[in-house]
């Protein structure tokens, strides 16, 4: 095998990153770096390709995985906002804002203010919403199985440590980018 080659995982021919430097003028400054580099590649079209498969799970309600979560959350919740959906996805508010909007024009929720708080929206299910809520958790299910197929629980609890400190990680950059932001 030449020097600047090494065997992949799966038999294939990788580029060694040590030998000589890429097109882009990348030097590695070892093999940690470069499998880190592949891990977020390979954590990015992960993400991608299993947002895409939950997206066609769900096309055929008329929703994107993410509007079908929300509208689990509404029904689960009898009666909820956007701020509290928004909380309990880990999304932001305008975004939630948007799956609200194609929910309630497609007849699965409704919004109303508050009574007591005109400012505060009260989000809810709709009769169709509610009907149509058991089959998508069972999508749910069946797609996170899938996923998780032949993967054994101890990985999968090591998974989860892993995520979790790299979600942690992520966030504490996204707080001093913004630190920095309103610095400047």
């Amino acid at each position: 095998m030449a020097e600047n080659t090494t065997t992949g995982k799966n038999g294939g021919i990788l580029r060694n990153p040590l030998a000589a430097r890429e097109k882009s003028g990348r030097r590695y400054a070892g093999v940690r770096e470069w499998q880190a580099e592949l891990s977020i590649s390979r954590l990015f079209r992960t993400s991608i390709r299993l947002q895409t498969a939950f997206d066609r799970c769900f096309s055929k309600f008329g929703m994107t995985a993410q509007e079908a979560a929300v509208l689990v959350h509404c029904a689960d919740e009898r009666e909820t906002s956007a701020g509290r959906l928004a909380k309990a996805m880990g999304r932001d508010k305008g975004k939630i804002t948007r799956f609200v909007d194609r929910l309630e024009d497609g007849g699965f929720i409704t919004r109303r203010s508050d009574p007591q708080d005109h400012r505060l929206l009260i989000i809810k299910a709709t009769n169709r919403g509610r009907r149509v809520v058991p089959q998508l958790k069972i999508r749910f299910e069946e797609v996170r199985s899938q996923f998780f197929e032949g993967v054994q629980n101890v990985d999968i609890d090591k998974l989860e440590t892993v995520l979790s400190q790299l979600h942690a990680n992520a966030e504490r950059l996204c707080e001093e980018k913004a630190h920095k932001d309103t610095q400047a």
